[in-house]
């Protein structure tokens, strides 16, 4: 199931899940794809051409199925497979739709992270920054790569949150 890429997936997998032989999943795919191209409809819509590499090194072909594809070929099934078949698609697309709207960070090493945050640390020190303005931008940048730091760990000092608002005569703002 490592075939993803975007939102198709891959001829090997959909033979998976409809119980047949990649050999004879791809003949079938090509019989669709010739009668929707005489029937003037574009085949790219459910199927595209593709190659992978087999596990003795060799380049092998595949179609790429997209959600339209799988569909179709649903429709081509009966019964139980046709059942089976049409909820594992769809619980699959779903899946990598999730995934498309809820990214998750990079996985970068936690080391390089540590040394991307010494390093913003002494360039903030070197101009003086408030140190709780170093804490928020060290909170913002942890929270990119998923790391979860305390609620109050950038606390505003209270003379910071306070300042004199000259223009209405003087008073505290």
């Amino acid at each position: 199931m490592a075939e993803i890429i975007g939102t198709v997936i891959a001829s090997m997998e959909v033979a998976q899940m409809v119980g047949k032989q990649h050999s004879d999943l791809l003949k079938d795919i090509r019989r669709y794809s010739i009668q929707l191209v005489e029937g003037k409809i574009s085949r790219n819509d459910f199927f595209k051409e593709s190659t992978y590499v087999t596990e003795n090194n060799r380049i092998a072909p595949c179609f790429m199925v997209t959600k339209k594809g799988c569909e179709f070929i649903a429709h081509k099934l009966t019964g139980q497979k046709g059942t089976e078949f049409t909820a594992r698609y769809i619980n699959r697309f779903h899946e990598m739709e999730k995934k498309i709207e809820n990214p998750q960070p990079a996985e970068i090493p936690i080391g390089e992270v540590a040394s991307y945050l010494k390093v913003m640390d002494r360039v903030a020190v070197r101009q003086d920054t408030a140190p709780y303005k170093i804490a928020q931008a060290f909170q913002a940048v942890s929270e990119q790569f998923g790391i979860r730091l305390p609620v109050d760990f950038a606390n505003i000092p209270e003379y910071e949150q306070m300042s004199l608002d000259l223009r209405k005569g003087g008073g505290v703002a």
